[in-house]
């Protein structure tokens, strides 16, 4: 069948012989100073990143599966099991950094930490151990909120602080299942218990004021458990009732209620430091969580509201430089420098995460109008260090500021070269410098293990400028050596004579 379905296509398709085609034009690539930067560096500190975070993620992976059989176990009255399984997954990523396997001077930095725990997926690992413990002390003291181990920490406090909130709403939902179990034998007192406790949980809640963001989600749903847990209550205390109208169900209930004294004893040694019994809730913990939190939000709109003069003042200097306003320019690029470093020892140096949203988005845009700047100027595509010298910032751009810059900086190098190509023939080299320098960005990028951050959507549109540019050149050979002439369009009048009409002459110098 085969030899005959080929024997059909050799009689009726006509297939050229195999014979290679000249090799790609390389004329514009040697038009940048000092030739493509070197993205060796870049690639090198991904690939620590890297490493290191798949090392962490697989230690936290682990460490989730134990945890999640830890709270099976609390759940069937397995406290001991549950202990085991908790101590043996918080054992794999205790301490951090060993877990993590990378160098004391990666880990020292707190934004490479960072990352390093965001890449590994770290945050859900310690928001489940935050949940466990909680159940584990509900079962044993009472108590939701336990004490946050030191070793779940990654030494910023906002982010710390709302790992453990959402581990802790995280707990209240264990109690719903927990609810639920207990309603099965018809203990009210439990019952009770839980939703007292989750109602507590939610009203220390309602003092914060949280943002749109995970913890503010994972609040909304408090409402649900309160509302399943007060419905367990009055459902199971109907059915006491009715129990006990029943001929000898009274007796039956009292036997429910009793409980052992070992554990009644138990739950009563459980005190506070001033001899108090302690609290369902740590209201002090909460508070102290809350104070930070409101704290942090206050530099977070600081930060919001000051970062948008940094992107402001970014923008109007490409666009002087657009213009060929090079002093404009410099100017504004002067200020985006000061308002950033300000913005940065007053605000941002406290919180890794405050340079995460707006105001990294504007050190994006001031790395793109300083490379812009050297390419419009020098006919350059400055390096990260090259880049760093020339802003005069007093701290260093991070690996994704400096990559987002310069991939936006293709956009702008595109535009240059629509432009420049309405000159006609004489356009040529100017494009193919901007070609030189989209290419060096686009090939520099793929030396990259992977693109941090949400900077992989931007490749789409680097490689259209590319295309665009090189269809540019094409356009303009066929201006200067294939012998056509553009000339514009006549006049239109206003007796109709003369219409506007676009000629293209054959044989025109």
């Amino acid at each position: 069948v085969v030899d005959s379905f080929v024997a059909g296509l050799v009689g009726d398709v006509a297939v050229p012989l195999a014979e290679p085609p000249a090799a790609p034009e390389t004329t514009g690539f040697r038009c940048l100073v000092g030739g493509a930067p070197s993205f060796a560096d870049l690639a090198s500190e991904l690939e620590d990143v890297q490493a290191a975070g798949r090392r962490l993620q697989e230690a936290a992976v682990g460490g989730r599966r134990l945890v999640f059989a830890a709270l099976a176990r609390l759940q069937r009255a397995d406290l001991s099991g549950a202990r085991a399984a908790l101590e043996a997954a918080e054992a794999r990523v205790n301490p951090l950094p060993v877990a993590a396997g990378c160098a004391a001077e990666l880990w020292a930095d707190r934004e490479l930490r960072l990352r390093i725990c965001d890449f590994a997926g770290f945050g859900q690992f310690a928001q489940s151990v935050i949940c466990c413990r909680g159940l584990l002390t509900f079962l044993e003291k009472g108590v939701l909120t336990p004490e946050m181990p030191e070793f779940l920490r990654v030494g910023v406090e906002d982010v710390d602080d709302e790992r453990y909130l959402v581990g802790t709403i995280d707990a209240a939902r264990e109690l719903e299942r927990f609810a639920v179990n207990r309603g099965q034998v018809l203990d009210i007192r439990s019952i009770e218990i839980c939703l007292a406790t989750v109602q507590g949980l939610e009203q220390a809640l309602m003092q914060f004021d949280f943002r749109n963001s995970e913890v503010r989600r994972r609040f909304d749903g408090v409402k649900y458990v309160v509302k399943k847990l007060e419905t367990l209550a009055y459902e199971v205390d109907l059915a006491r009732k009715r129990a006990a109208l029943a001929p000898g169900g009274e007796d039956s209930i009292d036997g429910q209620d009793a409980e052992p004294p070992a554990k009644k004893a138990k739950v009563e040694v459980d005190a506070g430091p001033e001899g108090r019994k302690a609290s369902a809730v740590d209201l002090r913990l909460l508070q102290s969580i809350k104070e930070r939190y409101d704290h942090f939000d206050g530099l977070r709109e600081q930060t919001l509201k000051r970062s948008r003069d940094v992107v402001k003042a970014a923008k109007n200097a490409i666009f002087a430089l657009q213009r060929d306003d090079f002093r404009k320019a410099d100017t504004m690029l002067g200020q985006c420098a000061r308002d950033a470093g300000s913005i940065f020892k007053e605000l941002v140096a406290r919180s890794p995460s405050l340079r995460s949203g707006l105001f990294g988005s504007s050190l994006e845009e001031l790395a793109e109008a300083l490379a812009y700047r050297a390419f419009r100027r020098e006919c350059r595509l400055l390096g990260r260090a090259e880049l760093q010298e020339a802003s005069g910032l007093p701290f260093s751009f991070s690996l994704p500021e400096y990559i987002g810059g310069i991939m936006d900086l293709t956009g702008e190098v595109g535009r240059h070269a629509v432009r420049s190509a309405s000159r006609g023939r004489s356009a040529s080299s100017d494009v193919e410098l901007c070609l030189a320098c989209v290419d060096a960005v686009h090939t520099g990028l793929q030396e990259l293990p992977h693109l941090p951050g949400g900077l992989g959507k931007k490749m789409g549109p680097l490689k259209g400028t590319l295309t665009k540019i090189e269809g540019i050149l094409y356009e303009l050979a066929l201006l200067s050596r294939g012998g056509l002439s553009v000339r514009a369009p006549a006049p239109t009048f206003n007796d109709g004579e003369g219409a506007a009409d676009t000629h293209v002459d054959e044989g025109a110098g």
